[in-house]
């Protein structure tokens, strides 16, 4: 592959990730491909995520530390300081957090599972897609 793509992972898809094992080896596989974008408030949402009681428990029982999943998502990532504040998902204002790191870096793709943002289809150039049909896409 040429030009790498560039994206932007939502908190739900760093989770699944960290969790599941076949998303784990698609993203491991295609990471050369990619140049992974990641912004503070993505982090810190990833971050408070990590403690609510049944993902801790489901981490705990995989034996996957919270900073261990904090540090893959660092050293996968570049940081990106979003300057533009966006008001697009009326439903969900932390999805907005998620486009706005989109679009500070001009993303391909945006991942994730969440209904309100993949309602949208795309956003300015950006498509949104489901983490499956983004590693399939890619392949």
């Amino acid at each position: 592959m040429g030009k790498k793509i560039k994206v932007v992972f939502d908190t739900n898809v760093w989770i699944s990730i960290s969790m599941r094992k076949i998303l784990k080896d698609d993203f491991l596989r295609a990471k050369k491909d990619l140049i992974v974008y990641v912004s503070q408030e993505i982090a810190l949402e990833t971050s408070r995520v990590l403690q609510y009681r049944r993902v801790a428990e489901v981490f705990e029982g995989a034996g996957i530390r919270k900073n261990d999943v904090l540090q893959a998502i660092a050293d996968n990532s570049r940081v990106v300081k979003p300057k533009i504040k966006l008001n697009v998902v009326k439903e969900d204002e932390a999805d907005n957090r998620i486009l706005e790191c989109a679009l500070a870096v001009g993303a391909d793709i945006l991942v994730t599972g969440d209904k309100h943002l993949l309602e949208l289809g795309k956003f300015k150039k950006t498509r949104i897609l489901k983490p499956r049909e983004f590693f399939d896409s890619i392949k």
